[in-house]
């Protein structure tokens, strides 16, 4: 019997800071506007027509790039968005926001940092001062840095043990680089100097690693944003190409059930292997499609009928790399058994036509549906834009997976079923068997 727990798609886990949330907007059929700005930073647009005006600036400045000594910079550094800058303390700022029904946040993921702003578009030009001085005027001040501890120890008190499973996947699969945690060590905690995190701000908060997207505004808003950027013009440092290894890491945490995510090698973002990949995913299966439904997903038959369980398919690509594979909760008793079959069918999965053909459509509903949320949306289009250099709107996403054929996905899932396989597993471990056993 499956549970839902895992319907919602596990492909990226976003940790964020945020002040408040503002109220999604009306969309238009209209396509998306790039251009590189003079200080080299990519800008996109999307007038969609709402009332509120959403700005992300986005930096390549994820867990993969900060050095091996230092792992860590990243998660704090996404905390820290609001504290004092060069211009207002983290209250006046906060204040101000405030004042204007303005918002922002800070997330990010292994590739990215996103610092979001969400606004009536009466204020937006007022917020989107406040936005630059967060991003380009951070003084990271040792005693806020002190008082922002308790945050950083709830984020990783709260973090799920699914997400813990596929953050040990990433370190088993990458070892480096896109090895790294998305969260700073707890021993780290507390001991992340203030000229540590000065040094990968200046090093990674760089205009040619940003991209700032716009949506709610014209293409001229967008590249004044991008222009108002005060930015170090130091050089970028090469980034080396991520290799995938392969391997295994467990976390014994006890209780009853086991938490395991397995994983082969998939395609990098903006390739159409990418979202061959993403449409297998949904064919996987995420869960019940009705309300206390049955689950009879391809991967819920393949791991059978051994009591409650989750389940779900996830493909994740990055600018170099990717993984494509299942995460799985199961009682520990049944651990073996779930674990085993659900090796089996990653590395031999056979789609049908029309199981295909469904998650089509569903990866569409998600993608269109992902576009009511304003700040996705444009958190999206920045991604976009460092991955490839350009965006396209959730409908030509959407029309690109119509573009998909049933031989596409099945030579995406046979090709990375080839790969060695990856492991992840938290939770107690007792019967979970060794990657080298499945």
């Amino acid at each position: 019997m499956a549970s839902k727990a895992l319907k919602s798609p596990l492909v990226r886990h976003v940790t964020a800071r945020g002040y408040a949330q503002a109220a999604p907007g009306v969309k238009k059929d209209l396509k998306v506007a790039t251009a590189v700005a003079p200080n080299k930073v990519i800008a996109a647009s999307l007038d969609n027509g709402s009332p509120l005006t959403r700005v992300t600036i986005a930096f390549k400045a994820g867990s993969r790039y900060e050095p091996q000594t230092e792992l860590g910079l990243s998660h704090v550094l996404r905390s820290a968005a609001g504290l004092s800058t060069k211009n207002a303390s983290g209250f006046i700022t906060a204040r101000k926001l405030g004042q204007m029904g303005a918002s922002v946040s800070a997330s990010g993921d292994r590739e990215f940092i996103y610092y979001t702003l969400e606004a009536t578009q009466e204020h937006a030009l007022e917020a989107l001062e406040q936005l630059n001085n967060m991003v380009s005027g951070q003084e990271f001040r040792p005693w806020e840095l002190s008082d922002n501890t308790p945050r950083l120890k709830y984020d990783l008190a709260a973090l799920p043990p699914q997400v813990r499973a596929v953050d040990l996947l990433h370190r088993a699969a990458y070892r480096r680089g896109l090895g790294n945690s998305l969260f700073v060590s707890p021993k780290r905690i507390g001991h992340v100097s203030s000229e540590s995190l000065q040094h990968y701000a200046a090093s990674t908060l760089l205009p040619t690693r940003c991209a700032v997207a716009v949506v709610g505004e014209n293409m001229d808003k967008a590249t004044l944003a991008a222009q108002a950027l005060v930015l170090p013009n130091s050089a970028e440092a090469p980034t080396e190409a991520t290799k995938y290894f392969g391997g295994e890491l467990r976390k014994e945490m006890g209780g009853d059930l086991a938490h395991v995510a397995l994983a082969v090698q998939g395609a990098p973002a903006g390739s159409s292997q990418a979202l061959a990949l993403a449409v297998a995913a949904k064919a996987f299966g995420h869960g019940p499609l009705v309300k206390w439904g049955s689950y009879n997903s391809p991967l819920a038959k393949a791991i059978g009928n051994i009591g409650p369980f989750a389940a779900a398919g996830f493909s994740v690509s990055y600018s170099d790399s990717g993984l494509f594979g299942v995460v799985l909760t199961v009682p520990k008793d049944e651990a073996k058994t779930a674990v085993s079959n659900a090796a089996k069918f990653l590395r031999g999965a056979t789609l049908s036509a029309d199981v295909i053909k469904a998650a089509k459509n569903q990866l569409k509903l998600q993608v269109l549906s992902e576009a009511d949320d304003g700040a996705s949306l444009a958190e999206s289009l920045a991604a976009q834009c460092l991955y490839t250099g350009t965006a396209k709107s959730p409908l030509e996403i959407a029309a690109s997976i119509d573009a998909l054929s049933e031989s596409d996905v099945s030579q995406a899932v046979s090709a990375a079923a080839k790969t060695k396989l990856s492991m992840g597993s938290a939770g107690n471990l007792a019967f979970v068997p060794y990657a080298d056993e499945v």
